[in-house]
């Protein structure tokens, strides 16, 4: 019996060699690239500039895509100026992909007193025949972009024509707050403007590059459960953390700010403001 057990053991042993030979073999042979042949959407690469004062940006590469299929738009890539001094607000969308609750993507939009949204998303950047995969994303398979550009685009496409489950959610952030965390963001936009970085499911997701920026310029501390490795139980933390709204329990509230997709027209010149006033009803 004890002679069977080693066996097992030295099986598991071999195997586990091999899986990290191989892991080290992906780290070594797989750099991160910008120059690939990208999928639609993931062409360009923002770059923000500030201005002397600090208190304006200039945004290349903001995205603006007038979308006509779920793997077809009108491609709008944008130079545009934002007076940062007018930020006042941070909501947090997750938009379900796939039937299970788990798979989701979490990405912010930036309000500003003048009507304007910024949206950043961070995403895997994918050549045109591969599709994610939370495995492929261990292993070292995908590099990372940051997607910036408006609602209409970015929360637009999953509204319309991928018909995802999104929900948006307000956070408490006041406009100091919003400030400094997009001024945190910013710098990682920049910095993988300038080199690439490899994503990662568990290390470099779209979970944990949002929250390490929060957590370097406030005192909340995201726990480390599965709900936050799972994205489309994040709000679940949120909420217990008390960064969106508790006026009621949580089933209600994520009843609450679940989009209907079936009331927005990511065409229309107001769909930022008819999002959020479909959720007031």
């Amino acid at each position: 019996m004890h002679k069977a057990w080693r066996r097992v053991g030295k099986v598991a042993l071999y195997i586990l060699g091999i899986w990290l030979l191989g892991y080290v073999l992906l780290i070594i042979l797989f750099r991160p690239s910008h120059d690939r042949d990208w999928e639609l959407g993931h062409e360009q690469l923002p770059h923000i500039i500030y201005s002397a004062t600090s208190s304006q940006i200039t945004i290349e590469n903001y995205r603006d895509f007038i979308w006509t299929d779920v793997k077809q738009a009108e491609v709008q890539y944008e130079t545009r100026t934002f007076d940062l001094t007018k930020i006042d607000s941070v909501d947090v969308f997750i938009s379900h992909f796939d039937e299970f609750e788990g798979l989701a993507h979490i990405f912010l939009s930036f309000g500003f007193t003048d009507g304007e949204q910024i949206v950043v998303s961070l995403e895997t950047r994918r050549e045109p025949e591969e599709e994610f995969s939370p495995l492929l994303g261990l292993l070292r398979q995908f590099e990372i972009i940051y997607v910036v550009g408006s609602e209409a685009d970015i929360v637009g496409v999953r509204t319309g024509h991928r018909d995802e489950r999104v929900y948006l959610y307000p956070t408490k952030a006041n406009a100091e707050q919003a400030r400094r965390l997009f001024d945190e963001l910013a710098s990682s936009i920049n910095a993988v403007y300038e080199s690439p970085r490899m994503y990662n499911t568990l290390t470099n997701n779209c979970t944990n590059e949002l929250t390490r920026p929060v957590e370097r310029i406030s005192k909340v501390r995201f726990p480390l459960t599965w709900k936050t490795i799972l994205p489309g139980y994040f709000d679940e933390i949120l909420y217990k953390l008390a960064l969106i709204d508790t006026s009621a329990d949580f089933a209600s509230i994520k009843t609450r700010h679940l989009l209907d997709n079936t009331e927005l027209d990511e065409q229309s010149a107001t769909y930022s403001r008819e999002m959020r006033e479909s959720l007031e009803k």
